[in-house]
């Protein structure tokens, strides 16, 4: 079983959960909500992914637990224009950021409306050790769908790491 934590507020969370299970299908994969009335209970938990799109100095008091959180995680995803001093403790992770500012390692190319043109800036390894190039990709943008650019930065990362194609429209 795989244990994915999110640290963001609750329609994030569900916006990424959504989608992800919609698109992956996978049963083994479980995704747990990380917030300040749920981090001291769950800090034992080995994550395989940890995703922190909200502020972490919200987390001062309890940074020991999320600090525990994430040096067992394999994957820390974190959004830098939100926490661009972000100061975690890494163990043998993969650190991987992502905004809209151009040192992140997945941000924005363009954005309009109805698209958004995601950069890799970096080469990566996926869940099987597997590369991850380098690369440009246009995710359309369903009129409905409701996600926030950085959920769709997420879900991409998420789909990279997991071995998949990424669909062409959200």
């Amino acid at each position: 079983m795989s244990f994915i934590g999110i640290v963001a507020k609750k329609k994030v969370f569900e916006n990424i959960k959504n989608r992800m299970i919609q698109e992956i299908e996978d049963e083994t994969i479980s995704f747990i909500h990380i917030n300040l009335r749920s981090i001291e209970n769950i800090k034992n938990i080995k994550f395989e992914i940890i995703i922190i799109e909200d502020n972490i100095e919200k987390f001062k008091e309890h940074n020991e637990a999320l600090q525990k959180i994430c040096i067992l995680a394999q994957y820390l995803i974190i959004n830098t224009d939100k926490n661009p001093e972000y100061k975690i403790q890494q163990n043998q992770n993969y650190i991987i950021s992502y905004g809209l500012n151009r040192k992140a390692t997945v941000t924005v190319s363009s954005i309009s409306e109805n698209d958004i043109l995601i950069y890799l800036q970096k080469t990566l390894k996926n869940k099987e050790k597997h590369p991850i190039e380098i690369e440009e990709q246009r995710i359309k943008r369903k009129e409905k769908s409701g996600l926030q650019t950085y959920e769709i930065l997420i879900i991409y990362t998420l789909f990279k790491i997991f071995g998949k194609n990424i669909i062409y429209e959200i």
